[in-house]
């Protein structure tokens, strides 16, 4: 079994400058860190909501594909217009 430590950032506010999603790096000072023993999570959760197979559509218009609709499992839509000129 492998030990790990990890650091987390005791201060997760915004405050001034560059931070957390503000696509800039920036360091975290020794003072905003604990140490710990505990795994953690960087990042957002992965959210699963899919329910089913995703579906293609084929929009035809005059005999020709004017559009793709793709349908998530979860029920979203995205239309895609084709342009041929």
């Amino acid at each position: 079994m492998t030990n790990t430590t990890t650091a987390i950032p005791t201060d997760t506010g915004t405050g001034a400058g560059a931070g957390a999603g503000s696509g800039v790096a920036s360091v975290v000072t020794a003072a905003r860190v604990r140490v710990t023993d505990n795994p953690v999570r960087v990042g957002a959760p992965v959210v699963q909501l899919a329910h089913g197979e995703p579906r293609v559509q084929l929009i035809r218009e005059d005999g020709a594909v004017r559009a793709i609709e793709v349908t998530c499992g979860c029920g979203e839509k995205i239309r895609i217009r084709c342009d041929y000129t």
